[in-house]
């Protein structure tokens, strides 16, 4: 995102110059996650709205970049560290703050066309979405599970229809859903095995990575919470800033 186009749409109009009034590094081109954390700094010191959400972005495009876990990703969570310290240095009394991470990451070392390899062997039927491939009839299951027994297809489990129940009800009908198996994501295009774009890469069946939820915050008890659903955390919010959250209500 650059500056420019975020400030043709700010209001108040005049609210990159004020905050780059307070740090005159800010009006850079592109946004990162430095001038975002300036501007939050910005809003706590000087407006001191009910509510900021903020984006942090540079871990997932270093992640897809290097790959999770890497000397370059590791670098930039403990940079991003540090800017969660400075907005809580610069939260004033009575705020609270929750700290969200929105999904996980894989190393990616191979992409598979399953829909190509199918085609090659006469099977209609698979669809393939990154994380999944789904098998519409029974020869398409019978394929992806005579696939799973070749280790450089990277067809990997099974998903239980109780997983697909709990996170994807809306696969029910179909007659079959895999996941990848690890360092591999399916693919609609291109080779039937290939190198990926990106060295590293999310949406995978959610049992595989964790995200996280922490709220800290005067009257806010110290609780390890069960595993929840990312849904439950709007209510939580609410909660904690007075208002009243119906779900599934705008």
């Amino acid at each position: 995102m650059d500056t420019r186009s975020i400030e043709s749409k700010s209001v108040p109009a005049d609210l990159v110059k004020r905050i780059a009034a307070m740090f005159p590094s800010f009006a850079q081109e592109w946004m990162d996650d430095r001038t975002r954390t300036q501007a939050v700094v910005y809003l706590l010191k000087t407006e001191m709205p009910d509510l900021i959400l903020v984006h942090l972005v540079d871990l997932d495009a270093e992640q897809h970049d290097n790959g999770p876990f890497t000397r370059e990703a590791n670098a930039i969570l403990e940079y991003t560290d540090e800017l969660i310290g400075q907005m809580m240095a610069a939260l004033p009394a009575g705020y609270a703050m929750a700290l969200v991470s929105d999904h996980g990451f894989e190393r990616v070392n191979s992409m598979v066309n399953i829909q190509a390899l199918a085609a090659r062997q006469g099977v209609t039927g698979i669809q393939s979405h990154g994380g999944i491939a789904i098998a519409d009839d029974a020869a398409g299951s019978a394929f992806l599970r005579a696939t799973a027994k070749d280790p450089q297809y990277g067809v990997g489990r099974q998903i239980p229809k109780d997983e697909l129940a709990q996170f994807a009800p809306q696969l029910m009908k179909a007659d079959a859903v895999f996941e990848p198996a690890e360092g591999f994501m399916f693919a609609s295009s291109g080779d039937i095995v290939g190198k990926p774009h990106e060295k590293g890469n999310h949406g995978h069946w959610p049992t595989r990575y964790r995200a996280v939820f922490v709220l800290w915050g005067p009257g806010i008890p110290p609780a390890k919470l069960p595993e929840i659903s990312q849904k439950d955390i709007a209510g939580k919010l609410a909660a904690v800033i007075g208002i009243p959250f119906t779900p599934g209500k705008k």
